[in-house]
């Protein structure tokens, strides 16, 4: 039977070349952290305690199932939409330092996932956003849930005003140039982290990733625009951020954007 739920679709970017070029013991390694990051934190154990996601994971791609129509969601909603896309904003944080970075989409539909199988059109419609929207390293939101968004209470925290609910979820999110929306995680991540100074810390690893992953890429192909489109995402949270924010830790912000002579590829109409 089809339950309707928010579904996940993640895939790891550049796992095939992982695959040609390592050994499988480091390949083990990056799908052990991927499925860390990615399982569910549960707090409180009783049976009754059913909104938690459910996560299936397959070579390079994992799955993300949130049940919406639970009796525990039911009786006390929680902000099932919030709670996906936060746990998504410290899935990609936290997988940046394991030198990996993911696309996905998030969708709302019926799904049946049973005794390790998944399948219906809310999957379907994840994995189409995930490989024909996304595009770049983001995770894309589908307007449909948006739209669902508004007017089911069970996506939504029963403690909440509507204007509440609306401002926390839409600070996680950020809509492109070509209009689709996706989890701002290198912005949301400054507020998540525990130490305040573990965000410049952050920071200087993301820059790290993108370098490192560009580096080989001289002309632009198809692999190079993704890490062009990931060091604008990240110059604009750096750009961003108060001077303070950096000066406090003796740090330099200017040392923390990417400059087109490290990635001739990224180009701005600037002197």
């Amino acid at each position: 039977m089809y339950e309707k739920a928010i579904v996940t679709f993640i895939d790891i970017l550049g796992f095939s070349d992982l695959v040609k070029r390592s050994k499988p013991e480091a390949i083990n390694k990056a799908l052990d952290a991927v499925e860390q990051s990615t399982s569910p934190v549960i707090l409180d154990d009783k049976p009754e305690k059913d909104d938690h996601a459910e996560v299936l994971s397959f070579s390079d791609s994992i799955v993300r199932i949130r049940k919406i129509e639970t009796a525990a969601n039911k009786k006390y909603q929680s902000g099932l939409l919030f709670q996906e896309l936060i746990s998504l904003v410290h899935v990609q944080g936290e997988l940046i330092d394991f030198d990996i970075i993911i696309r996905g989409g998030v969708t709302i539909g019926d799904i049946c996932f049973s005794k390790g199988r998944v399948f219906g059109p809310g999957l379907i419609d994840a994995y189409e956003l995930e490989s024909k929207y996304a595009l770049y390293p983001r995770i894309v939101i589908n307007p449909c849930l948006i739209q669902e968004y508004k007017t089911n209470k069970l996506l939504k925290a029963t403690w909440h005003t509507l204007e509440d609910e609306f401002e926390i979820v839409g600070s996680l999110l950020k809509q492109g140039d070509d209009g689709m929306w996706f989890i701002d995680y290198a912005t949301a991540l400054e507020q998540e982290l525990d130490e305040q100074e573990m965000y410049p810390i952050f920071l200087r690893r993301h820059k790290e990733v993108i370098l490192s992953g560009a580096k080989n890429h001289v002309q632009l192909n198809s692999v190079l625009r993704k890490f062009v489109w990931m060091a604008n995402y990240h110059n604009q949270i750096v750009n961003g951020l108060r001077n303070e924010a950096f000066e406090r830790y003796d740090l330099d912000k200017d040392d923390f954007l990417i400059k087109s002579q490290e990635i001739p590829a990224l180009q701005y109409l600037e002197p």
